[in-house]
């Protein structure tokens, strides 16, 4: 499990280097989307948001690829992958793809580094 976590941790990292720097640059266009998925798309591009995302993105995926803090990382990005994940699930389910990606590498990168969230449980 813990070659699976590692591959996890390093894929995820990529993940949020490559995400994280389209929030600024914008080298990957969204996908097309309709009607309160498009408005809701609308509102979050044209606030802080999305550079702010883009900013936890960068500093999770350092701390993933020079394994310090993994725990705080995967703290950090829960609950966008959440949003994430609940986004395409209510509003865009064609676009599901990459937010279970995001979801799966996570929650391997928790199942692999579990006895750091203790504390957090008790």
């Amino acid at each position: 499990m813990q070659k699976v976590a590692l591959v996890a941790r390093y894929l995820l990292a990529l993940m949020m280097i490559v995400f994280g720097l389209n929030k600024f640059i914008g080298f990957m266009s969204f996908p097309e989307m309709q009607g309160f998925a498009a408005e809701y798309m609308k509102v979050m591009g044209g606030s802080y948001i999305m550079p702010s995302i883009g900013v936890i993105y960068l500093i999770a995926a350092a701390m993933l690829l020079l394994n310090r803090a993994v725990g705080l990382a995967t703290v950090l990005l829960a609950p966008i992958a959440y949003n994430a994940l609940m986004f395409h699930l209510t509003l865009d389910p064609e676009n599901i793809a990459g937010a279970a990606i995001f979801v799966v590498l996570l929650v391997l990168v928790m199942i692999g580094n579990a006895s750091k969230y203790r504390s957090l449980l008790t």
